[in-house]
């Protein structure tokens, strides 16, 4: 292969085995493709610690609709913060509660805190913010979004 390193990595028997399973349920082909997987997990994650960085998400919640208009809540909230909130999917999971989920961009700091301030009204009964990878190419920046 071109344009690679081989590396050797040694492991314990039983993390190995367990590695192995844990792939092999997960689909990979080869040990290599899912340590590079992990690998770039891991740089990823790095970089979701600069609360500096542009980055994208998902803001998931789940809520009870039936609770004090919270799904109000929930609309106002993301136009008080249009700048952060690209789209927004609702999904009806039964009789009374929703799914709301958010796909956003900004700097990690403000998505932080807009994940804190939406889990935060009463009738989410839970929420998460889950970062995607960093904005390469800060799509506010194209004209979609100011």
């Amino acid at each position: 292969m071109e344009g690679v390193t081989r590396i050797g990595v040694s492991l314990e028997p039983e993390l190995l085995k367990q590695f192995d399973e844990s792939i092999s349920k997960k689909g990979y082909v080869s040990r290599s493709e899912a340590i590079r997987d992990l690998v770039r997990d891991s740089l990823a994650e790095s970089e979701w610690k600069n609360d500096d960085e542009w980055m994208v998400g998902t803001i998931v919640t789940v809520y009870d609709h039936t609770a004090s208009s919270v799904g109000d809540k929930l609309t106002d909230i993301q136009h008080d913060h249009h700048s952060l909130v690209n789209t927004s999917v609702h999904v009806h999971l039964d009789h009374d509660k929703c799914m709301e989920i958010m796909i956003c961009e900004g700097k990690l700091r403000e998505l932080k805190a807009f994940a804190d301030e939406v889990t935060s009204i009463k009738g989410v009964l839970r929420g998460r913010l889950t970062m995607a990878a960093p904005s390469t190419g800060n799509l506010h920046h194209v004209g979609h979004r100011n």
